[in-house]
């Protein structure tokens, strides 16, 4: 997944060949993708709730297998954006179901599984856009071939997945104080991140660094991701899920604010991206583990995740804007502020 979705923007290129769209059009894909994924993690919500959570899984790498085999084949650019919306839709329910099984599955090193199974996505973005630079520029259909291959040859794997998630009889429909205070903080994780890595380039730029080593940097930052979820499972199960995420937040709005100073900028982006990895993983299980009932309390985070991508880093784009792209790690600082806020918030409700 993580693979397909970060093969998005060194395509756009190839696309404005392909289907004869501007740069613009093109650039269209990435939201008709995301937009898909809302769907299917609201299409998810529902069926984890009614059905065995191994139906949901099999039926997302179904339509997420037929939507890659669409783009394959695709000849029209109407055509195409309709298979990557089947993408989006497959991809957004295989999100939503795999985090849940695990964060309600049994088992003591909850938090450092989950956080695994995101390195992996945040892996597969790393590999993308060289795959693509390598292979898939010159063999697009072959690609998506291959990746509906896979999705398809995935099913099998999860047809062993037994049980179903727990929902609390009679719980509400709508999330209360505690899941809406998380559902904040959430929405502003997803802005940071999304935002500091489409931001931090032009940045890294105004102060001086030419384009490539801006975006070595930046790809820095998505490896500190990969590692510092991969070092969570090192993490001892004896210290609490809410220690861990503010200690993140925290200390990633610190490393966010020193991006200020010019000499330090590409280290304290990586640094933040450090101490940003757990926060979505770890977040999640604290939830879980606050409403151990109802699934139904960690279902709202995934909506609110796609709507901070979706609009966090075109809000943060107004306001760096308005004031200039020099106060881009200010700006990202403040709405890391905002994210710890919100999370220290969530310490104080039962």
């Amino acid at each position: 997944m993580g693979l397909v979705v970060s093969a998005y923007g060194p395509l756009l290129e190839h696309l404005t060949r392909r289907f004869g769209v501007s740069l613009p059009v093109a650039g269209a894909t990435i939201s008709v993708h995301f937009a898909g994924g809302l769907v299917g993690v609201l299409i998810a919500m529902r069926s984890m709730e009614r059905l065995p959570a191994r139906v949901t899984v099999m039926a997302g790498s179904g339509i997420a297998s037929l939507g890659c085999a669409a783009v394959a084949v695709a000849f029209i650019w109407p055509f195409f954006l309709a298979a990557i919306f089947v993408i989006g839709l497959g991809f957004g329910a295989l999100v939503l179901a795999l985090n849940q099984l695990v964060a309600y599955s049994e088992g003591r090193r909850r938090a450092a599984l989950l956080s695994a199974l995101n390195s992996a996505y945040s892996a597969g973005a790393v590999a993308g856009p060289v795959l693509v630079v390598v292979f898939a520029r010159d063999h697009f259909s072959l690609f998506f071939l291959a990746t509906a291959a896979v999705a398809l040859a995935l099913i099998l794997g999860a047809a062993g997945i037994v049980g179903r998630l727990p929902t609390a009889t009679g719980s509400p429909s709508r999330p209360g104080l505690l899941v809406f205070v998380f559902i904040v903080a959430f929405t502003l994780y997803v802005g940071v991140e999304t935002g500091t890595g489409g931001w931090m380039p032009s940045h890294l730029e105004s102060a001086g660094l030419r384009s490539q080593e801006a975006a070595t940097a930046t790809s820095g930052f998505f490896l500190a991701i990969v590692t510092g979820r991969l070092l969570m499972t090192l993490m001892p199960a004896r210290v609490p899920e809410h220690v861990i995420v503010m200690a993140g937040a925290g200390l990633g709005s610190v490393a966010l604010l020193a991006a200020s100073i010019g000499p330090l900028a590409p280290w304290a982006y990586i640094a933040a991206g450090l101490a940003l990895a757990p926060i979505f993983p770890t977040g999640i299980v604290w939830l879980a583990k606050l409403r151990p009932g109802d699934s139904r309390a960690t279902s709202w985070l995934f909506p609110a995740a796609s709507v901070g991508g979706i609009a966090g880093p075109g809000a943060i784009g107004l306001v760096i804007a308005g004031f200039g792209v020099g106060w881009t790690p200010v700006v990202l600082a403040l709405v890391g502020a905002g994210m710890s806020a919100a999370f220290w918030s969530a310490t104080r409700l039962r």
